[in-house]
């Protein structure tokens, strides 16, 4: 199991890429102005020799210097003696989230209303910022060189309803497994099974393309989300979450 969770720990880095990452010790630092956790945070994946506070100390300096809180990702199965010095430092636990996978081998999903492109065109990004009520500059031009960052198979899908966007989301594809990723429903429009119809649209997409394997990562308190993701055939694998001090 814990070789399997570095896999899709490897992946999911990947398929959200910082904008600078350092590597310290076995740990990966990831930095992208303080645009998601995800890509500002650091992963302690691999063995490391070092005296844990004096690295925990290191990694503060890092952070703290340009004005980002010093965050931490920890799965189930990290070093828990990790997370108790962090604790006794004081770093407060955030975004407990899921990691559920599916096998996609002897399933079939039907394509909906669907734009696909193997890009984040204009079109994509201005439905994915709108819908996700993006207006800080800074923000969005974040946003996009992650997204251009990404240097394995990416689909990008926007779900029309009498040629208007509806809803979006987007996939990344690496070594067969297919990351489900940017899911979001414009919010007059929530309601109406559009989540479930671009979700089932990038799993076909991503099937035709080679994918044998589905994940994605959603946050524990997001019931909506879990349900849909359960009906889809998507089981919890692991659990992560972060800790995090501010400067």
């Amino acid at each position: 199991m814990k070789d399997k969770v570095l896999l899709y720990e490897e992946l999911s880095l990947n398929a959200h890429p910082a904008l600078q990452t350092q590597l310290y010790d076995g740990w990966l630092l990831r930095f992208a102005n303080g645009y998601t956790n995800r890509a500002n945070s650091i992963s302690p994946l691999y063995p490391s020799s070092l005296d844990l506070h004096e690295k925990i100390t290191e990694c503060e300096s890092r952070y703290f210097s340009l004005k980002l809180p010093a965050v931490y990702k920890l799965t189930d199965h990290s070093d828990l003696g990790l997370d108790k010095v962090l604790d006794d430092l004081g770093y407060a636990i955030v975004t407990p989230t899921y990691v559920m996978d599916m096998d996609l081998n002897s399933l079939e999903f039907p394509t909906g209303d669907c734009v696909i492109t193997s890009r984040a065109d204009d079109n994509w990004l201005n439905a994915y910022f709108r819908f996700s009520n993006y207006t800080d500059n800074v923000k969005i031009e974040t946003a996009k060189q992650i997204l251009n960052n990404v240097r394995s198979t990416m689909i990008c899908g926007r779900i029309l309803k009498q040629g208007v966007s509806v809803a979006c989301g987007s996939a990344v594809i690496e070594r067969g497994y297919m990351a489900l990723l940017n899911i979001v429903v414009d919010e007059p429009q929530r309601g109406k099974g559009y989540g479930r119809e671009i979700c089932e649209s990038l799993l076909a997409a991503s099937k035709n393309l080679g994918a044998h394997t589905a994940y994605l990562q959603v946050v524990q308190d997001n019931q909506k989300a879990i349900n849909l993701y359960t009906k889809l055939g998507y089981k919890t694998l692991y659990s992560y979450w972060y800790r995090v001090k501010r400067g």
